[in-house]
């Protein structure tokens, strides 16, 4: 046991020189075997050893694993460390399982205390038959090749030293080595899932592969060095298809259709996970993304789980917690002067020069200022919007104009539109009306610019 638990740690490269490892030990024969193993093995590695037990506060035996933990950890000299949570409490008020709960506060505390001592690894005494039931788990919820991956042996500074080693392995170590540990009642609850799977899902399976254990397992292995391929892949893919990052992402949806599908969901995943913060995406929740973007048009948005929203403008997929809005706003023009719009943080400013004397330049409207009559206005779009632009024999709905020109609907709003007796003059950076366009004829012209962002 010793030795295949010492090449397991050597294969998946667990340990360096002069590692510090908080090892999670609830009292049970899994975590009590580890410990065991891992205080055998301190000398061979040259690592250090600290124990972290957590009191869930979920049953009348809870004081005695932990007295029992601590008792084991003073005979074998190994500092001790615990803390006392109500999970119960916990789980009700951030709305989670008990389980969810409990393994939450578990890794929490187990890295503030890593922080605190100046560990760089932690250890947990998940196994074999563990990965198995995590890998139906995953199967059952409609994972991808991601989920099928189950428990990592390695997740950043968190190793799992027995995951190559079965439940019957470990029993049979706890009994040669007169090792002490405790039952958890609790794991016979078939209320919980992860339980129903153990006790009576698996049990089922094996009647038709009496190794499945093993084979999930395997299945584990495979998934996990597959998809390390794959993330490779989307990862150089990556920064070819990110348009913008800021409080959301924005990606063109154009780019990653062309791909193959594989690659187009994977990414919709990476970005799922980087806007969230969480990884838990299943292939329902990238399916409704991917199936979004193939749809044409503009402006189409779906609530996802984590409060995300994503939506669909042309070529650009968009994630996010929360869409900028822009309000309505309406101010006047000063001639010749200078306009700020604090709700685009976009500044403007006005000349009127001679037609002689114009050098165009970007970013600049220009209107045939002799036919200006009244008080200038910029104001945001209103429903019903309509122009004569240039060129064109009737008039105009504003919304057709953004449509042509494949204007987000985000960032219509924000786009000032030039006024004067209720007559729309510009839509300033795209078109102007035939009313006012510079002619033969034109002598002096009006030039607004946007001159930068606030």
């Amino acid at each position: 046991m010793l030795n295949k638990v010492a090449r397991y740690l050597q294969e998946h490269n667990m340990l360096c020189d002069h590692n510090f490892i908080i090892v999670g030990v609830s009292g049970g024969p899994d975590s009590m075997a580890l410990l065991h193993i891992l205080y055998k093995l301190r000398g061979e590695f040259g690592f250090q050893l600290a124990v972290a037990h957590l009191n869930h506060s979920l049953r009348q035996e809870a004081d005695d694993e932990q007295e029992l933990v601590a008792r084991t950890c003073t005979g074998w000299g190994i500092p001790f460390y615990a803390q006392t949570v109500d999970i119960r409490e916990q789980a009700a008020r951030q709305k989670k399982t008990l389980e969810e709960a409990g393994r939450d506060s578990r890794y929490q505390y187990f890295n503030q205390l890593a922080l605190q001592l100046g560990a760089d690894r932690i250890a947990t005494a998940h196994h074999q038959d563990d990965q198995a039931e995590s890998v139906l788990l995953h199967l059952l919820r409609g994972s991808g090749i991601r989920g099928l991956r189950g428990i990592m042996p390695v997740n950043g500074s968190l190793i799992r030293p027995l995951l190559g080693i079965s439940r019957q392995e470990i029993e049979q170590y706890i009994i040669e080595h007169n090792i002490p540990s405790c039952l958890d009642l609790s794991n016979k609850n078939t209320e919980f899932l992860r339980n129903r799977i153990r006790w009576q899902l698996i049990p089922l399976l094996e009647e038709y592969n009496p190794r499945i254990k093993e084979t999930l397992a395997g299945l584990a292995d495979i998934a996990r060095e597959e998809n390390d391929v794959l993330e490779k892949e989307v990862q150089a893919w990556w920064p070819e298809v990110i348009r913008q990052q800021d409080e959301g992402l924005y990606l063109d949806s154009q780019m990653i259709s062309s791909l193959h599908p594989a690659y187009q969901k994977r990414l919709i995943m990476t970005a799922l996970g980087q806007v969230s913060g969480h990884t838990d995406w299943s292939r329902g929740d990238v399916m409704r993304v991917w199936e979004l973007m193939q749809q044409p048009g503009s402006s189409t948005t779906i609530d996802l789980k984590q409060n995300l929203k994503a939506r669909k403008v042309y070529n650009q997929l968009m994630l996010a917690h929360n869409f900028p809005r822009i309000e309505p706003y309406c101010y006047e023009l000063p001639v010749p002067g200078e306009l700020t719009i604090p709700e685009t943080g976009e500044t403007y400013c006005t000349t009127v020069v001679q037609k002689d004397n114009l050098q165009p330049g970007t970013e600049e409207t220009c209107i045939d200022y002799d036919h200006i009559q009244s008080l200038l206005w910029m104001r945001s779009r209103l429903p019903g919007d309509q122009y004569r632009p240039v060129g064109l024999k009737g008039t105009c709905k504003l919304k057709r104009l953004f449509i042509d020109l494949k204007i987000p609907q985000a960032e219509r709003n924000a786009i000032p539109i030039l006024i004067s007796d209720n007559e729309i003059l510009a839509v300033i950076g795209y078109r102007v009306a035939e009313s006012v366009a510079v002619t033969n004829s034109t002598k002096n012209i009006l030039v607004i610019k946007k001159v930068s962002d606030v």
